[in-house]
């Protein structure tokens, strides 16, 4: 998810069907230049070579979030124009690998792309089936990644909270949540939510790092220099 204002003014989007190196494509009304989605960056017109930011964002189901979120607000659409968004359009290319430009054979996969101030890295879903919390870094920056592997979603945190930075000594998969608990202060702590639920901490909320989920084998594409973690790096709930 990406903020729409640039400098000082607020563009309008829209979209042709247009892909470039498998990345969904969308223009902006006041000047036509043409953003990737892959990393939010103007490839041609007025504003090439610009990007815009990032804002955390959970790609989840309906029913997930309003476990973790009952008091959420949904801006809908007229009924009549529901049915074309039930099902990915781009379905049929995931499970066969048929792109464009590149044809893989193989079904493709998805990770959890995190965007940090200090560089990217992908952490694929295969990972994080066998590790679902993990503390990591990406540059200097610290990283928490939780996964919860049957409604598959996945969210990255920023694991300090009041001046100190949270040890995970265990992780309790639930039918809506991954229960993380703090070895420190013994707070308990929802790993999809970042809230704290019981404990001294009870209430504190940790900050939500961008992120979004991504095609692994697209990676490359347009992250070319960015690692893609695998489970020998580091003990999974220890930062290093």
């Amino acid at each position: 998810m990406y903020a729409r204002k640039v400098g000082d003014q607020v563009l309008d989007f829209g979209h042709r069907g247009w892909l470039y190196e498998e990345s969904f494509m969308f223009y902006d009304y006041q000047t036509d230049s043409l953003w990737v989605q892959a990393t939010g960056e103007a490839v041609h017109g007025h504003y090439k070579g610009t990007k815009l930011d990032r804002l955390p964002a959970t790609q989840t189901t309906w029913s997930e979030w309003r476990q973790l979120h009952p008091e959420t607000r949904v801006l809908s659409r007229p009924k009549n124009q529901n049915a074309k968004y039930w099902q990915d359009s781009f379905a049929a290319n995931y499970a066969t690998g048929t792109g464009v430009k590149y044809q893989r054979h193989k079904v493709l996969s998805f990770g959890l792309a995190v965007i940090a101030p200090a560089g990217q890295k992908l952490y694929p879903f295969k990972e994080l089936e066998m590790q679902p919390a993990l503390a990591d870094r990406i540059g200097s920056d610290l990283v928490l990644v939780v996964f919860h592997p049957t409604s598959r979603t996945a969210v990255a945190w920023d694991p300090r909270y009041e001046g100190r930075t949270l040890e995970i000594g265990s992780a309790k998969l639930e039918k809506s949540d991954l229960i993380l608990m703090d070895r420190q202060t013994g707070s308990t702590w929802s790993g999809l939510a970042g809230r704290c639920i019981s404990g001294p901490a009870q209430g504190g909320q940790l900050k939500q790092l961008t992120s979004t989920q991504f095609v692994v084998e697209n990676w490359p594409l347009h992250y070319p220099a960015a690692p893609i973690y695998h489970r020998n790096e580091k003990s999974p709930l220890e930062f290093r």
